[in-house]
């Protein structure tokens, strides 16, 4: 794992599900490349640790789905304060939650 190879799935997941970099002071590329090299960086860790490639598998699914709902809890609050609440079902149903 490299960080352009992260790098570059990610790109791959993002062209399905574009991400907003409108109002932020980085743009797309440098965010990939900090995010994929920060998980390099963690992977290389937990590898001077000890763990094996299940172990830091498990603790890296964990990060990502800590990730998931901490996303998911700025969406909702967003949602929230922007009043759409017709968008938040919306959002909820997209994700398979709620009814």
């Amino acid at each position: 794992m490299t960080p352009q190879s992260v790098e570059t799935l990610m790109a791959d997941i993002e062209s399905s599900a574009p991400l907003d970099f409108a109002d932020l002071s980085i743009g797309e590329e440098d965010a990939r490349h900090l995010m994929a090299t920060h998980f390099c960086e963690l992977d290389q860790q937990l590898t001077a640790q000890g763990l094996e490639p299940g172990e830091r598998l498990e603790v890296m699914a964990a990060i990502a789905a800590h990730t998931m709902v901490e996303n998911m809890l700025l969406n909702v609050a967003r949602l929230r304060a922007c009043g759409h609440q017709a968008d938040f079902r919306a959002w909820m149903h997209r994700h398979g939650l709620g009814e």
